[in-house]
Formats: C-alpha cells, structure tokens, sequence
C-alpha cells in the first residue's frame, strides 16, 4: 500500500494527541502505519524532519484553516467558534504539553499563540471594539483554559462567550 507524505502525518499527529510525544519513533510510527523505515526515509530525511513536518501540519489545519476560513466574513467571531469547535482539542493539549520539554516545540506553539492573539485582535478592531488586545487576550486565556479543562464540546460555550463578550464590549 502506498502511504502520502500526508498519511504519515496524519499518524504521528494522532499518536502525539493519543500516546504523546514520546511515541512519535520512526519504528512506532512505521508500526501505526503498517509500512517499513525505506517509505518513512522516502518521504522525510530523519525524524527531526518528521517533527519539523509534524508540526507544520498541527500549526495548518489548527491555525491556518481556522484563520483563513474567518478572515473576511461577516460576523468573524460567529465564524471563528465555528471553525474552533471541530479542532482537535486533545492535539493541542498534547503539543502543549511537548513544548514543555523541547524549545523546538516551545518555539512553534509561542509563534501559533501570537499568529491567534493577532488574528482575535484583528477580528476585535474590525468589529470596532475598544481594548481589542485586551479582549483578545482573554478570549484566547479562556480558550486555552477550557481545552485544559476539557470543556470544548460543551453546548453551552457559544452561550458563555456571547455573554462575556457582551459584558466586555458593552457600555462601562
């Protein structure tokens, strides 16, 4: 069976979310993969490639699909908790939890965070809301606390945030 460089991230992105990093060997991956080390070397030159592969897709499909797919709509924050809601919130505990110990990973998620922190900012000062960074920065500490609490899919979240943000936008 031929694999796609694609399909070979998409493995170790699921054994970063299910397993953690320490998973993520060139013999563990080529085991969920169900292919020999020749087709990971054929797709990636060593597993420092892989990794640096690896976390260019996290930051495309957690950060870039979500921002292009909200930059230019009506309603961006509607927009926005939309995108968010499906995202592999698990993943992103995970590769959290990695930047903990690798300044590799440390480096990625402190350049995801500021690419998100910006683009809230700018969905704020499109929407003509005062305190724009500030606003962004709480929606972002809340966002980040409640994937750490585990309350992403909770029904209720686009109920809280439209709250929040009405007391913060609102008349002082």
């Amino acid at each position: 069976m031929r694999r796609t460089r694609t399909d070979w991230l998409s493995a170790g992105l699921a054994l970063l979310r299910d397993e953690g990093e320490h998973s993520l060997t060139i013999d563990r991956l080529c085991r969920a993969i169900g292919l020999s080390k020749g087709s990971f070397y054929h797709h990636f030159q060593n597993a420092d490639a892989y990794r640096a592969a690896l976390l260019d897709r996290w930051e495309q499909t957690q950060t870039d699909a979500p921002i292009e797919q909200t930059a230019g709509t009506a309603d961006p924050l509607r927009a926005l908790q939309t995108v968010i809601e499906p995202l592999d919130h698990p993943l992103e505990l995970a590769v959290r939890a990695w930047a903990v110990r690798n300044a590799e990973v440390r480096a990625a998620l402190h350049r995801v965070d500021e690419r998100r922190l910006a683009h809230l900012k700018q969905i704020h000062d499109q929407l003509g809301h005062a305190h724009a960074a500030e606003l962004a920065a709480l929606e972002y500490a809340a966002f980040v606390g409640l994937q750490t609490l585990g309350w992403t899919n909770r029904s209720d979240l686009a109920r809280l945030h439209a709250q929040a943000l009405a007391g913060l936008t609102g008349p002082s």
